[in-house]
């Protein structure tokens, strides 16, 4: 029986309390589709060695996982990884700090991954690498001599082809990159910059809708927008007393602070919000979430000091003895559970990143809601999320004053049009879950899969354009 061979940055939660969603995801395909699930398991291990797995069988799966060296935690890891690549997808050149050891760690350890795969792999396998960390891996293993069908998912956005370029070793991940027999993104703005690319510098040609030959090589591409478990994420059955006794209006907003993550014009547009309708003075507060266990671990210099600041110029404006328009929380005290009941709670959701490329929270909040009387969520044009989640308020996230009067509107939506735009919310999340994930891109990872008939089209432009089916 063919098996699922998963390859990801990470396999195992960590024992900070925080819960990764993506880790949550991948473990509930398993139960569909038995295999091996192959990653790091958040381990630094002091000097060198030779990589070993420890193995860990659990239901329908087995995960793999090993520790880094101090080496490739730092040059491939929070150097390649993060100094270099977090910074080219998400489309910010300019804060890219190349070192040419970066590259080189980061290349040698893809290449000890592949190896480590290889030695697990069985012919019939098919192969599933996950994002940006390892996208050598496919490449390597066919250079070893394996023929599986191989994937690779990005779930960062892809950027346009003159910013990839940026980075001095772009062609090598391009060549690494083509060399998978299906590449699947969250939107339809990162395939046709994908397609972009290839089609201008890499001689590809377009042979159908969803197929480009290059090099005698025939590579499907396909939109996969990434769902989560909702068997799993629902309403809160029990609400901390916390929550109970917060008696004002919630603007939640949980996000992982960097240079894209837009904090700081989110905090500008709740000062619009009160400046332009004081009645909600008193009357409702933004709870920022920022958990450190979920942070890279890189960003611009004194970026929390500063957001701090801006946090304390508001509240010092606005607030009194009973009231903060912003409660700004960056440490461990909102765990899963306290999360779970907040976006119960909340009467608006603000996931507003100035890029992304799928936004699980926004799904979880949608699944958390009370179908009677829903909150309403907002979401960033540059978040692949504000595609298929059409009936949220979609703002650009540069523009504090538009996202204050998308705050107002939602804040002040009627119940009728509230619950309206929930149910169509609810329906898309739920169908659209992990599973179906899972089961549209090992589909086409098959081979078996019909000409194209995904949840998205080609215009008669080619151009890669969302279906009326959401």
């Amino acid at each position: 029986m063919s098996r699922l061979i998963v390859v990801s940055n990470r396999c195992v939660q960590q024992d900070d309390g925080y819960i990764d969603p993506f880790i949550t995801t991948l473990g509930q395909i398993f139960s569909k589709h038995p295999g091996v699930w192959f990653g790091w398991n958040g381990g630094v291990t002091a000097g060198k060695r030779s990589r070993s797995c420890s193995v860990t069988h659990h239901a329908h799966y087995a995960t793999h996982g090993w520790d880094l060296s101090p080496n490739e935690y730092d040059n491939a890891y929070q150097g390649y990884v993060h100094n270099v690549l977090w910074p080219i997808f998400h489309n910010r050149p300019d804060l890219a700090a190349y070192k040419k050891e970066y590259f080189t760690t980061w290349k040698s350890y893809n290449t000890d991954v592949a190896r480590t795969v290889g030695t697990q792999l069985r012919p019939d396998d098919r192969v599933w690498v996950h994002d940006y960390h390892l996208l050598a891996v496919g490449k390597q293993l066919r250079e070893d001599g394996h023929h599986n069908r191989c994937g690779f998912f990005l779930h960062q956005p892809f950027p346009p082809g003159e910013v990839i370029r940026a980075v001095p070793e772009h062609d090598t991940l391009m060549r690494a990159l083509l060399q998978y027999d299906v590449i699947g993104f969250q939107s339809s703005a990162d395939i046709n910059n994908f397609l972009s690319c290839v089609l201008r510098f890499y001689r590809a040609e377009r042979i159908a809708g969803d197929t480009i030959q290059v090099n005698g090589r025939s590579i499907q591409i396909g939109i996969f927008p990434c769902g989560i478990d909702t068997s799993v994420v629902g309403p809160s059955q029990a609400t901390p007393q916390a929550v109970e006794e917060y008696q004002r209006q919630i603007i939640i907003s949980n996000d992982v602070i960097n240079d894209v993550s837009g904090i700081h014009y989110r905090l500008d547009a709740m000062r619009a919000l009160i400046n332009t309708w004081p009645h909600y003075v008193r009357g409702v507060s933004l709870l920022q979430i920022c958990d450190p266990a979920r942070e890279y671990p890189w960003s611009s210099p004194d970026l929390c000091t500063r957001l701090e600041r801006f946090c304390g110029e508001i509240n010092g404006q606005y607030g009194d003895f009973t009231w903060y328009p912003v409660n700004y929380i960056h440490n461990a005290l909102c765990k899963h559970e306290l999360l779970s009941a907040l976006y119960a709670r909340a009467d608006v959701a603000l996931f507003t990143p100035l890029s992304e490329g799928m936004s699980l929270s926004a799904k979880a909040f949608t699944l958390a809601q009370d179908p009677e009387d829903p909150g309403v969520l907002i979401l960033s044009a540059c978040s692949g999320a504000a595609e298929q989640l059409t009936e949220a308020l979609i703002v650009n996230p540069y523009d504090a004053r538009s996202t204050g009067e998308a705050l107002h509107s939602a804040l002040s939506m009627p119940l009728h049009e509230r619950k309206r735009r929930h149910n169509r919310l609810l329906a898309k999340v739920q169908r659209y879950d992990c599973h179906w994930w899972a089961a549209a891109f090992l589909t086409a990872l098959s081979g078996t899969a019909p000409p194209w008939q995904g949840a998205f089209r080609t215009s008669h432009h080619g151009v890669f354009t969302p279906q009326k089916l959401y």
